[in-house]
């Protein structure tokens, strides 16, 4: 199974994707600390920049482009909004 790398706060992290679970859950999960604090998408503490598996999470969400929109072109996902599709 392929996994998702995340890059925050200057630390890269490998989160083995579950389908229709978001990557912050996961990563929890998984014991990968993760910053966050909300968990809803509105804080943006949980905010990481996805270095693959772009294509197999969902698209960005309207709580995504409400909080950190000119971000989402440059790669920069909620954790708390991404979720895997398969």
């Amino acid at each position: 199974m392929e996994t998702i790398q995340v890059k925050q706060n200057g630390e890269a992290y490998s989160i083995e994707p579950v389908k229709g679970k978001s990557l912050l859950a996961t990563a929890f999960e998984q014991q990968i600390p993760l910053d966050y604090k909300c968990q809803k998408g509105n804080c943006t503490r949980c905010k990481v920049e996805l270095l693959s598996g772009q294509e197999i999470v969902n698209k960005p969400t309207p709580k995504e482009y409400e909080q950190i929109e000119t971000e989402l072109a440059h790669g920069y996902r909620l954790s708390c909004q991404t979720v895997p599709l398969k």
